[in-house]
């Protein structure tokens, strides 16, 4: 939907952005189920991240008797299907959208296209770039943080959740586990831009304003350490190793795919498959806002929603002049 009321868009979804139904007051369960069973869960791109975590874990996972001790040949393999998901992924989406730009613009959020001659990325080009810290960085440390809890789990220093005695606990980990992610990316995302951390780390992301596949994970170091605590969960609350896999691999493609740039894969004149987070997008552009999703309403209870109006920018704009006149009156 193009409107000359927000011309800084080349599309956007309707305005104002609707925070999911699940946790709101007074309750609606009707439309909290209606959002699961939907495009909330159901029909979203965790359904094809669960496929790929099945895959995984049934056909080319290392056998379980190897996670007892680190050695290389397992961690390696461990390493190398996950780089492969996201070189699939990424790789995939990038060359469908912004390479070949085989769906053009339509649903196409910026007009601006990624950065292909600017000296702050690696060689002047924002792909390569990410494709750096990606690779290097993020899916190493992501594949450090799975590797330990393998290990924990196949010297059993804590407990398996298992399928037959537990089946309706084994299925709810799949749903209660995107939320957790969101919720723990807010308050690690405020962290993040605490202005020492910010500077020392996050503005390694936040150089990507317009953003494309390979910038959901384009990190330093720092921040992923910090952004993949949430696997933690799994040393303190039980679970499956399959829920850890589901869980790393929800990480990685969903960083992925919201940075896609897009808002769905279209059919004809149909879309098909969410994919870019319009929420999102607008912390790329305007910074002090929307640190998290709109699963979870952390924004919206702690006054940093930015709902995609032109009102909602000028409310942004507005907290950061009082910012910066503290700053300034402090100095």
């Amino acid at each position: 939907m193009n409107t000359d009321s927000q011309p800084a868009w080349a599309w956007h979804p309707r305005l104002p952005i609707k925070k999911a139904p699940v946790f709101v007051w007074p309750p609606r369960p009707v439309a909290a189920l209606g959002y699961l069973l939907g495009g909330g869960l159901l029909f979203s791109p965790l359904i094809l991240t669960l496929a790929v975590s099945l895959v995984v874990w049934f056909f080319l996972t290392p056998d379980r008797s190897h996670w007892q001790s680190f050695s290389p040949g397992w961690i390696t393999q461990v390493f190398g299907v996950n780089l492969a998901v996201v070189c699939l992924v990424a790789g995939g989406l990038h060359l469908f959208f912004h390479t070949y730009r085989r769906q053009a613009d339509s649903r196409k959020f910026d007009f601006n296209e990624l950065d292909r001659n600017n000296q702050k990325f690696f060689a002047g080009n924002q792909v390569w770039d990410n494709i750096f810290w990606t690779c290097v960085s993020g899916v190493t440390l992501a594949t450090t943080y799975q590797v330990v809890i393998m290990w924990v789990y196949a010297n059993e220093l804590v407990a398996w959740l298992d399928w037959h005695s537990s089946p309706v606990l084994f299925v709810l980990w799949f749903v209660v586990l995107p939320f957790w992610s969101s919720s723990q990316f807010y308050f690690i995302h405020r962290l993040l831009h605490w202005k020492p951390l910010y500077k020392l780390a996050h503005q390694v992301h936040h150089r990507n304003i317009s953003i494309g596949p390979w910038s959901g994970l384009s990190m330093h170091p720092i921040e992923h350490i910090l952004f993949f605590t949430s696997f933690l969960i799994h040393l303190v609350v039980v679970s499956h190793p399959l829920h850890l896999f589901f869980h790393v691999h929800h990480k990685l493609i969903n960083s992925i795919t919201s940075h896609t740039g897009f808002s769905h894969w279209m059919v004809g004149d149909r879309p098909a498959l969410p994919l870019g987070d319009f929420f999102h997008q607008l912390h790329h552009r305007y910074f002090d806002c929307n640190y998290g999703g709109t699963d979870v309403p952390w924004d919206d209870w702690f006054a940093s929603y930015h709902d995609g109006t032109p009102e909602g920018t000028v409310a942004v704009r507005q907290r950061q002049m009082v910012r910066r006149g503290k700053a300034a009156t402090w100095s």
